[in-house]
């Protein structure tokens, strides 16, 4: 396929609109997971090889993650902008617009026969550009690896498929071409995997697109379906090898080789994945817990949707049929791992998915063009529908990278004396996400030695945080105060469950307990903080021996 004028276009066109729509979340500041990898990037002693026979901190056979590519990225931005954080931002942006405009270049080779190819590719590239649920993979720094392996997934994809095309075509100047958009997809997919683990699903959608091809064409040959994508299998087995060589783990993440299939979780899963493509926040949270209490209700009416989707669609065949296992494959690696059920944190999960379900509803939309008014309606609302909701949550994810400006680099010096040496600071009561967007749930030690690198502070944080919303972010939420029998207690001032983190932990300095734990969404309204001497005996409330600050009012505070 050419790149024509209108393709530069259409590129152009994208490129504006998610400007206008990522544009004040380009400076936002740093939050929990980003100041690991930058802290990592900044201080490693490991050349930028050592990261493809590694885990991400350089150690080889450790657990962690695999992603050697999302290393290369922090230290290209590193090199750019040190601690600036408009490279990295700019970087996940640049990744989104370039899988929006591979979702309108698929769409032109997937619907090649459609003489309305060219607008549903451009709709269903809006869509993609405008669908709320991407604002984390986009202005999460730390998400960065979701966009960039989309990006080089879908680009494997185009081009084998472009490939394949070529290869069918009788045309003198094919022979060269055809290798040429092999090499891009060979090669793309070797750094998708290198990127992130989902895309290891990509050698089974090429089967699966080479089977309904043949359905398509009424033409099966084996060699197409089986010997075709055999080199992207062979890739995947050496990739297998390469990750248990580097962490220790063929499969699974962190330090969790093996799987548990808990079925119950699963189909939760799926539909958090697939509510998640149409509603957002609490709406989504709802949804979400009345369809996994009710299965049957909920199988019902994915059927029925479904159905009435290849009712409307059904002159483009099999092709929609592929659009369904399509979803089904991608979503696979994700399957496993959870939402959160207070918030939408999570969202990047369906990022790649998402895809699927902007090609479907630009398919569905344009079938209504036979009544232009309520097409145009339709547009209407959903263009609206879409784009309060990215605002909105891109708002918060602003107010959350505020918020931790102000705690790293305006709080700590009010608080405490940085002057002072050999300080041991702990952290509590540490705002964990604003609804669904990181804050400081993980990062606080490593921002201060970023942000702080002259001064000899010792910091820790404790595993109880608050949750904020875009309302009480500023307000009282806990109170504390001095338990009877010693330490300190906090609650929430409506007895609400806002505090979140693990029920019991304790260490030879202190303990810290959750009360009234909900042991389905890790929640309580309670934290209580013990501590103790060298000899493990409790010490009473304002004798401990390091400074307690806690979050609470929208900013640091000292616990006593």
């Amino acid at each position: 396929m050419k790149f024509n004028k209108i393709h530069l276009w259409v590129l152009l066109g994208l490129i504006v609109l998610n400007l206008g729509l990522y544009f004040v979340n380009l400076n936002d500041f740093f939050v929990s997971d980003d100041f690991d990898w930058l802290y990592n990037t900044k201080t490693s002693q490991h050349s930028l090889g050592d990261y493809f026979s590694a885990n991400y901190y350089g150690e080889q056979g450790n657990g962690g993650s695999y992603r050697p590519m999302v290393n290369v990225v922090f230290w290209l931005n590193y090199q750019l902008g040190g601690l600036n954080p408009l490279p990295y931002h700019l970087t996940n942006l640049i990744f989104h617009i370039g899988v929006c405009f591979l979702v309108y270049l698929l769409v032109l080779l997937l619907f090649e026969k459609s003489e309305h190819k060219q607008k549903i590719g451009v709709l269903a590239a809006l869509f993609f550009s405008l669908l709320p649920n991407h604002s984390e993979a986009v202005i999460w720094i730390a998400a960065v690896a979701d966009p960039m392996a989309a990006f080089f997934y879908l680009l494997a994809f185009y081009a084998y498929i472009s490939f394949r095309q070529k290869e069918s075509s009788f045309a003198k100047a094919s022979v060269d071409k055809k290798f040429y958009w092999l090499l891009i997809s060979v090669v793309s997919f070797i750094v998708g995997l290198l990127t992130k683990e989902f895309v290891i699903t990509l050698p089974l959608l090429i089967v699966v697109w080479e089977l309904y091809e043949a359905i398509i064409k009424n033409k099966f040959r084996w060699q197409d379906i089986i010997l075709k994508p055999f080199g992207y299998w062979v890739l995947l087995i050496g990739y297998f090898f390469v990750r248990y060589n580097a962490i220790g783990l063929a499969f699974g993440y962190y330090a969790q080789e093996k799987f548990q299939l808990n079925v119950a979780k699963l189909f939760k899963m799926l539909v958090s994945l697939i509510v998640d493509l149409g509603f957002y926040g609490q709406a989504r949270v709802y949804l979400t817990d009345f369809f996994s209490s009710n299965p049957l209700i909920f199988c019902a009416l994915l059927i029925l949707t479904l159905g009435l989707i290849w009712l409307v669609l059904k002159k483009y065949g099999f092709k929609i049929a592929l659009l369904f296992d399509s979803f089904l494959i991608i979503i696979l690696p994700v399957l496993l791992l959870n939402y959160n059920d207070l918030n939408d944190e999570g969202e990047r999960y369906v990022y790649l998915g998402s895809v699927i379900f902007c090609i479907l509803l630009s398919l569905l939309v344009w079938q209504l063009q036979k009544y232009k008014l309520v097409q145009k309606i339709v547009l209407v609302i959903l263009f609206i529908y879409f784009a309060a909701n990215l605002i909105n949550k891109n708002y918060n994810w602003q107010t959350a990278a505020s918020l931790s400006d102000k705690i790293i680099r305006q709080d700590l010096a009010q608080v405490v004396d940085l002057n002072k040496a050999d300080q041991k600071l702990l952290f509590v009561s540490l705002p964990d996400n604003l609804e669904g967007t990181q804050v400081l749930r993980n990062g606080i030690e490593l921002a201060i030695k970023l942000y702080y690198p002259g001064n000899q502070i010792s910091a820790e944080h404790l595993n109880a945080y608050v949750r904020l919303t875009s309302k009480n972010y500023q307000q009282k939420i806990l109170y504390w105060g001095i338990y009877p029998t010693g330490g300190y207690i906090a609650k929430t001032f409506d007895q609400k469950n806002w505090v979140t983190g693990f029920d019991r932990r304790e260490t030879s300095d202190h303990i810290v307990e959750l009360w009234n734990y909900n042991y389905q969404n890790y929640t309580s309204n309670t934290i209580r903080l013990i501590f103790k001497d060298q000899d493990g005996k409790f010490i009473k409330a304002e004798e401990e021996p390091m400074e307690v600050l806690i979050f609470n009012e929208g900013g640091l505070q000292k616990l006593r």
